[in-house]
């Protein structure tokens, strides 16, 4: 079967990046942590499993693949340009694309949640055997990850996006489609200095 980690990225341009982080230490500063964050979750990803990079703006594609595309380790990615929109319109077509990719197993994650493993993963993937989504639900009320068999458009359609009921909300259009749901443990995101502060010491320079 093939699983592939979604990963949604933005090019780490200062004031575009991190932007509440930055109203306190600094559009400079929160973009070099942004760098740093992305890092770290690449690096907690399992080597077997297969990346494709959601990234934005598409006009940044030499610069993003330069970027990651040898990280870590000489690992495989698939760079895709995110659509238009809202996020909710840009996970939808991305989910679309990685799964007519031939993917049949498909987890999306972000680069705020430094707190994923290996386990994280092996976990989605066996819930996925006998569910149709997975949902990571991070502490804030949103979520750090969300895996699904299928492309399932209502998940990302009229969404209050960046607000503490995103996590609710997506469960609800869930059931409401008649999916079956697994949910993960709470995980922390990084959003505010004060995230940060707290997680810094588990980030390489």
């Amino acid at each position: 079967m093939r699983r592939a980690i979604l990963l949604f990225v933005k090019y780490p341009e200062p004031g575009r990046v991190k932007t509440r982080l930055a109203a306190t230490v600094g559009a400079e500063v929160a973009a070099r942590i942004y760098r740093r964050l992305v890092a770290a979750v690449i690096e907690s990803l399992p080597d077997e499993e297969e990346l494709v990079v959601a990234f934005d703006p598409p006009e940044k594609r030499a610069e993003i693949v330069a970027w990651l595309g040898a990280a870590p380790a000489g690992r495989r990615a698939v760079f895709l340009p995110q659509a238009e929109g809202d996020l909710g319109a840009r996970l939808e077509q991305a989910f679309a694309e990685t799964f007519a990719l031939g993917f049949e197993n498909v987890a999306v994650i972000g680069s705020d949640c430094i707190e994923l493993t290996p386990a994280t993963f092996a976990a989605t993937w066996q819930a996925l055997g006998s569910h149709d989504a997975v949902l990571g639900p991070s502490t804030d009320g949103g979520y750090y990850l969300l895996a699904l068999r299928q492309p399932c458009a209502a998940l990302f359609r009229d969404i209050a996006w960046s607000t503490d009921s995103v996590r609710a909300e997506t469960l609800a259009r869930a059931h409401a489609a008649g999916l079956r749901v697994q949910e993960l443990a709470a995980l922390p995101d990084i959003d505010t200095e004060a995230d940060w502060r707290r997680a810094e010491g588990k980030v390489e320079s």
